[in-house]
């Protein structure tokens, strides 16, 4: 795995904890948009048929459910440890530890801490896709 790989993988697990927000926020500007065409339409019904389509396709809301949901899995499917680093490096934002802060708190080495994470991400680059 590149550099990029990774960072982009770390990019989509900080935002795991917002995913619910962003996708609220994407849901209201599509609605949004649909508010003042409702009254060209003849019937309501048309109107929210379209909505429901366009929520549906949206490329956005569907690769953040996608994300929500690998991500899940891979926390579920991972031992205590690994949810543990990953919680801490990427959903913990009041907290900076390092792998080797981490390890501390775990009892681990460093290395074993960055094998466990490398374990995760390669399992969500799985589940992903890439």
């Amino acid at each position: 795995m590149d550099d990029y790989e990774r960072q982009h993988l770390e990019s989509i697990l900080r935002d795991y904890p917002k995913i619910d927000k962003y996708m609220a926020v994407r849901v209201a500007e599509l609605s949004y948009s649909y508010q003042g065409h409702s009254h060209v339409l003849s019937k309501l019904a048309v109107g929210t048929m379209l909505f429901d389509d366009c929520i549906g396709t949206d490329r956005c809301l569907a690769q953040l459910e996608i994300n929500k949901q690998c991500i899940s899995y891979c926390l579920k499917y991972s031992d205590k440890d690994t949810q543990t680093i990953i919680k801490q490096l990427y959903f913990n934002h009041d907290n900076n530890l390092s792998l080797e802060g981490i390890g501390m708190v775990l009892n681990m080495s460093k290395s074993s801490v960055s094998r466990k994470r490398t374990a995760f991400f390669k399992l969500l680059e799985q589940e992903l896709g890439y």
